[in-house]
């Protein structure tokens, strides 16, 4: 049986990048769906780290819209209060470049409200 820290990790490794794409969702999809809680939270510094990682390359902009859209769409991760309307909107529009446009000029926007 997987333990919830178990469970936890692999969220957290979801949401800051710490191992490739596929893999975080491969070992994310051998857990049973959804939780019942909330495991992690996602912060505006995490945005951050996705726009680097893309930035420089390590992320396709495909990578970045299906990472957007796997957080938006998890019952068990949250959003910081502190960053909710921001993390909100920048998942939204990480999501949706068919509404929102290209990540290249969607990524510049939301690093300039970062800073």
């Amino acid at each position: 049986m997987v333990s919830q820290e178990q469970r936890r990790e692999a969220v957290y490794d979801l949401i800051q990048l710490r191992c490739p794409l596929d893999e975080a969702l491969a070992r994310l999809s051998t857990f049973e769906w959804p939780s019942r809680e909330e495991l992690a939270t996602v912060f505006a510094r995490d945005i951050g780290h996705a726009l680097d990682e893309f930035w420089a390359g390590k992320i396709s902009a495909d990578d970045l819209c299906a990472w957007a859209e796997e957080l938006q769409g998890r019952e068990d991760i949250a959003l910081h209060p502190e960053d909710r309307d921001f993390l909100a909107d920048a998942l939204f529009q990480l999501s949706t470049p068919e509404i929102c446009g290209p990540a290249d000029e969607v990524a510049v926007a939301l690093r300039l409200r970062l800073t």
